[in-house]
């Protein structure tokens, strides 16, 4: 996180709110921030609103009877506003608690001088009565935890990601670090970042999800175990082939604009498009299809995934977990409510196949030395029977993160607990002849076939019981899948794979949250 030098706020939009009928939280800051800084009120609900840091002295109307304060600049959460609870008076503080600070603010309350302290804001002197006595955190020379490691267990070997947030349902800080839910990697600090957290709840209704999809064909194949990892390998790929998944929060009648704060890759002038492969410029000129009232917010649509899909063709320094989002959603009575929203994860890599064996045929190895044509790309698929059962035993990389150096961690860690799929996009289709017909999608749970102690069947596909270790070439996974059972099981009905025919399988890693990494391969029967 970067160092924060203090500033002042101007409320945005005070008069269409539909947090006006409560009363502002004020202050004085020491400093201003830099240019363009942002005050995020977030309320116990995930409510959430507003103001642009102008002047010392701040007002923001808060979303609810209480808020947490946050610095919020290009997209990043940099800051927050504290009080410490101090001996003597409100006037006359004497010695003051670096250990715990309180976090919570009470509507129509002012919080006196804030001094900058770091990453905070400090308040001495002011009542106790102007905070929730209830809701203390514990912190480091007046710094709450959880802000400067976004809520990672400071000691562990866990799942953790850089510069990571997650959502979750209430703002009750459980673990006590300073961060609500909305903002915390780990917000029950037991080891599991929320992304893969089977023990975490439901998305709360006051906020929406923002998940990460990276696709590569086996040329573009990109794993540590693979191809190594550098910055070049990574650009590379995010710039061609990442695409963001945002939901829309807003309902029928009412008008979605997605607020970035700056980030290159969802910003005017930025590098976004939308739909992802369309070439579109998002948000695109003023006046233009996404931004039509040329406030240079672009406007957010639902498409036929559910979701607004937008390809970032950002650099790995463009984007990053911890990347912060506010929806402006407008009714047709012109209020407008702000909702917040957060990147929880992005994907570096993706697995990768080491070995693959159809049937009983002698197992194949990957050579990555090979750039082009790799066995499995395209243009040089694994040779299948030409009629009759096929079924396909993969060995694999998982894919990496960067490790976290205050956890023990190495520099990159094997990703464990996601659910692992196949999933069949399209159906069998003649090279050269074209087809793009719709597959299976993901193959039924019955397809699937595992020894791998660290696998076991569920609901949805194969579900990976290996942690996060440090990466390690020896750390693989095996199964196998009956990819003709994966065509019987189609929703549409049984899909047909013709002698000479070729089929395209994804190897997916998918949180639970939806994000996902995969590696393509390239099945042809063999011709009659």
């Amino acid at each position: 996180m970067n160092k924060i030098i203090a500033g002042t706020i101007l409320s945005l939009c005070a008069v269409s709110s539909v947090y006006a009928a409560e009363k502002p939280i004020q202050g004085t800051l020491a400093k201003l921030p830099p240019s363009g800084t942002k005050l995020l009120a977030i309320s116990d609900d995930g409510k959430s609103s507003s103001v642009i840091i102008v002047k010392k002295s701040f007002s923001i109307v808060p979303p609810g009877k209480a808020a947490r304060l946050y610095l919020l600049k290009s997209g990043k959460i940099t800051g927050q506003l504290v009080v410490s609870k101090c001996r003597g008076s409100a006037k006359k503080p004497t010695a003051c608690s670096k250990t715990q600070v309180y976090t919570s603010f009470k509507a129509g309350k002012t919080l006196g001088s804030l001094s900058q302290t770091g990453l905070v804001y400090v308040s001495k002197a002011v009542s106790l009565a102007s905070v929730n006595t209830s809701q203390k955190s514990i912190a480091k020379n007046f710094v709450p935890i959880g802000l400067g490691t976004t809520g990672l267990p400071a000691t562990s070997t866990a799942r953790v990601a850089q510069a990571m947030f997650s959502l979750a349902a209430t703002s009750v800080d459980v673990d006590k670090d300073g961060l609500v839910e909305a903002l915390d990697a780990d917000d029950n600090n037991n080891g599991v970042i929320d992304n893969y957290d089977a023990a975490e709840v439901a998305q709360p209704a006051n906020s929406f999800r923002v998940f990460s999809n990276l696709k590569l064909d086996m040329d573009q194949s990109l794993n540590l175990h693979s191809t190594g990892l550098s910055t070049t390998l990574i650009d590379a790929a995010l710039g061609n082939a990442q695409t963001l998944a945002i939901a829309v929060a807003g309902g029928a009648g009412e008008t979605t604009e997605l607020d970035c704060g700056g980030l290159t890759y969802c910003s005017s002038g930025g590098t976004g498009q939308a739909p992802p492969n369309s070439g579109l410029p998002f948000p695109g000129v003023a006046g233009g299809s996404f931004d039509p009232d040329g406030d240079g917010l672009g406007t957010i649509e639902r498409g036929f995934t559910g979701d607004f899909q937008l390809a970032t063709r950002a650099s790995s320094s463009a984007i990053a977990g911890g990347d912060t989002f506010i929806e402006r959603v407008t009714g047709a009575d012109g209020r407008e409510r702000q909702i917040p929203g957060v990147l929880n994860f992005v994907f570096l890599s993706t697995p990768a196949i080491k070995t693959i064996a159809v049937n009983a045929d002698p197992v194949q190895t990957v050579n990555y030395d090979v750039t082009t044509n790799r066995l499995g790309a395209l243009n040089n698929c694994i040779l299948a029977p030409s009629s009759g059962t096929v079924s396909v035993t993969l060995t694999g990389w998982r894919p990496q993160r960067p490790g976290v150096s205050s956890a023990g961690e190495a520099a990159y860690v094997d990703l464990g607990n996601s659910l692992i799929t196949i999933d069949i996009p399209n159906a069998p289709s003649t090279p050269g002849v074209g087809g793009g017909s719709p597959g299976p999608g993901n193959c039924v749970v019955s397809a699937y076939q595992e020894s791998d102690d660290n696998l076991s069947i569920g609901a949805d596909g194969l579900q990976d019981n290996k942690g996060d270790v440090d990466a390690s070439s020896s750390n693989t996974f095996q199964f196998t899948v009956n990819v003709t059972d994966c065509l019987a099981g189609a929703r549409s009905g049984p899909l047909s794979w013709g002698s000479g025919q070729q089929l395209q399988l994804d190897l997916q890693f998918r949180s639970r949250d939806g994000d996902n990494a995969a590696q393509k391969i390239c099945l042809v029967r063999a011709p009659l």
